[in-house]
């Protein structure tokens, strides 16, 4: 819509059509209709909606909305009209020499049907596949007549990389333009017009955008908005992502705003989750004020609409008088299952993929090994149990302990204080003041009617000083009984040649690259620091080819089998456990975790995927030698809250260690 264009609609209000001018005026839609509850609640859920009868300025009786697409989006909808036509189509048929599995022919024909939409797909299904069908399929049906016309891949780092390797190994015709996502967003910041707007944009691990306020999905938004705005109907965005049911629900929302905004019809993310589960206000100990706190997700008609408990709960009763009109008790009312609904209401914009429906995949057999620590290991851990003074900090040193080394912060030199500038003094507070400022807190700032003097106070950063210290990292290393494990491991694959192992540290990574060499391995290290491939001699080696030589289904696989007859890839699992293909190796090793559930899941499915050894299958080893080992393995397994362990509990589990130790030594 231009602006300053008047436009006389209808729009439906329960059973009746109501008249209703919209004035378009700059970002603006206002909204002039008589008197009407509905509409009002309509309006209501709109994005930006905003009553002026309050204004300071010009108060006047009127509704506007902000003018986006997603109201545009719901306006067609009240209007009468079907915004979600383009959704109900019947795929189109499409034809391809390369080998699919009819879940890849479905994801291509939805985007080919749509040119928007979201591939939920659990990893390794073959998504990146099918994005090279959609390009290559436009390419040979519009020849991308415009020499402006691009291709746009966003994803993580290690996606970039692994995504390239893909489009060489299937031959695409197109060779799109690829960006991280911190690329794509500092690309956005330096826009101008006299840059191409892509028709193409793949957003790969698209759950790095589903957080509204975060740079990288206002960014992802503005780009698709700027594609539906230059190309409407035949442009593409396409999303994929690795996690078909998330553990939040409300990571959805964002995600299919930037696909086609106005598909859900809340207008913000806080209205989306105030429908998917009961939020009670909780007073927060630190600031004095309060926070939105999850009671529970509106996952079953068994829970009570009112309080968040499942049906048969003791608070639930029919016969109130018997305790005394007591507000706790309640008859239950059964809340709507929003979760299940929520798939329904997705439904022709998002596909969901799991693994088990699609592929014949040999089922993940998970082993754990057990490691009685050595003696000056014991010693070690008895000095961390003797020291620590917070839990996190105990699982840490004892996590380290466990890989063979101990991270030391030495002091080398000094630099100007990051607060004072090294001036030596800042503003603060005078000391009598600080009953004033915070008396009674309601929220984090200080009451508007606060009076606070400040004066010149030495500077808390560096104590008036001007300087604070640089400290350099540096790893000290310890024996590990580990160590001998994962060489035994190396011995046992000789023949296959391949191996894969994860570190949760840099420390780790560095203590697998050197043993590794020592047994004759080549390496390709990938833990954030680059991706880094080596030579048993220490010389390097391309990077590339070593992630192809991984790659069972590589076409240069038995070449690159050859030519590099032993690989070990070692990996973090916060880096190295996306977009990679990893199926030559039967084994996986995680010689320790990180405490990311999301990166363990992705770092077991670089092996489990489509193209691996159906007959040799998967087997997934976790070393497990102190007790840190086993809680931060047991936090990713049962989404176990760190903090929920107690400092006692730990100490008190390294105690039992150190009994059995002795009764092993003395026969008991």
């Amino acid at each position: 819509m231009t602006d300053d264009q008047i436009l006389e609609i209808k729009v439906q209000a329960g059973n009746y059509w109501r008249p209703m001018t919209l004035r378009v005026k700059g970002s603006r839609i206002y909204c002039h209709f008589k008197y009407n509850k509905i509409l009002i609640e309509e309006i209501k859920s709109m994005e930006g909606a905003k009553w002026h009868g309050y204004d300071e300025e010009n108060p006047r009786k009127v509704w506007s909305i902000k003018n986006s697409p997603r109201n545009w989006f719901n306006i067609k909808y009240l209007t009468g009209g079907n915004p979600y036509e383009n959704y109900e189509k019947p795929y189109i048929n499409f034809e391809t020499a390369r080998p699919l599995y009819e879940h890849q022919k479905r994801m291509t024909s939805h985007i080919l049907t749509t040119h928007s939409g979201i591939w939920a797909a659990e990893m390794g299904t073959g998504k990146t596949l099918s994005f090279i069908e959609v390009i290559d399929y436009v390419y040979n049906i519009e020849r991308f007549v415009k020499s402006n016309d691009e291709v746009w891949y966003v994803g993580p780092k290690a996606g970039v990389r692994a995504v390239g390797r893909e489009l060489i190994k299937w031959d695409s015709k197109i060779r799109p333009r690829m960006f991280s996502y911190e690329g794509m967003t500092k690309e956005l910041k330096g826009w101008t017009n006299l840059r191409p707007v892509p028709k193409i944009v793949c957003f790969d691990e698209s759950s790095k955008i589903k957080s509204p306020n975060a740079q990288r999905s206002q960014a992802a938004l503005a780009l698709s908005n700027h594609i539906r705005e230059l190309y409407k109907k035949e442009g593409y965005i396409i999303e994929m992502s690795g996690t078909p049911a998330p553990k939040d629900p409300t990571d959805w929302w964002h995600q299919c705003e930037v696909a086609c905004p106005g598909f859900l019809k809340e207008g913000s993310i806080g209205a989306f989750k105030k429908r998917l589960c009961l939020i009670e206000q909780r007073e927060s100990l630190i600031t004095g004020g309060s926070y939105p706190h999850v009671v529970t997700w509106f996952d079953s008609a068994e829970k009570c609409a009112k309080c968040g408990q499942l049906k048969d709960d003791a608070i639930h009763w029919d016969d109130q008088s018997v305790f005394g009109n007591n507000p706790e008790i309640h008859k239950f009312i059964s809340s709507i299952n929003e979760v299940a609904k929520l798939y329904e209401r997705m439904r022709g914009l998002v596909i969901v993929v799991f693994k088990k429906d699609c592929l014949e995949l040999p089922d993940k057999r998970y082993e754990i090994i057990n490691i009685k620590p050595t003696v000056d290991l014991l010693r070690a851990a008895k000095l961390v149990k003797k020291m620590a003074t917070r839990t996190v900090d105990a699982l840490n040193l004892m996590r380290e302990l466990s890989d063979g080394f101990q991270y030391k912060q030495n002091k080398t030199g000094e630099k100007p204080c990051s607060l004072c500038g090294g001036k030596k003094t800042t503003l603060q507070p005078k000391a009598d003041d600080s009953e004033n400022l915070y008396e009674k807190p309601t929220t984090n700032l200080p009451p508007e009617n606060a009076s606070i003097e400040l004066e010149e106070g030495p500077c808390p950063t560096c104590g008036g000083t001007g300087l604070e210290p640089i400290y350099e990292r540096e790893t000290s290393e310890v024996g590990t009984p580990k160590d001998d494990v994962f060489i035994d491991e190396l011995d046992a694959v000789e023949d296959i040649g391949r191996y894969v192992v994860w570190g949760g540290f840099h420390g780790t990574v560095d203590r697998l690259v050197r043993i590794a060499h020592q047994q004759g391995w080549s390496t390709l290290r990938v833990d954030g620091r680059g991706y880094l491939g080596q030579d048993a001699e220490n010389n390097p080696l391309d990077a590339d080819e070593l992630l192809s030589a991984m790659d069972l289904s590589h076409r240069d696989f038995e070449n690159l089998k050859t030519k590099y007859p032993k690989v070990c890839f070692i990996g973090h699992p916060e880096a190295g456990g996306m977009a990679l293909t990893l199926t030559a190796s039967p084994i996986e090793l995680f010689f320790s975790n990180s405490f990311k559930g999301e990166a363990r899941i992705q770092a077991e499915d670089r092996c489990h995927r489509i193209g691996m050894d159906l007959n040799r299958g998967l087997i997934i080893k976790d070393l497990f030698l102190l007790p840190a080992d086993e809680y931060v393995y047991n936090n990713l397994k049962k989404k176990r809250e760190l903090q929920s362990v107690s400092l006692g509990e730990f100490k008190a589990d390294i105690e039992k260690l150190e009994k059995k130790y002795e009764e092993d030594r003395n026969g008991k």
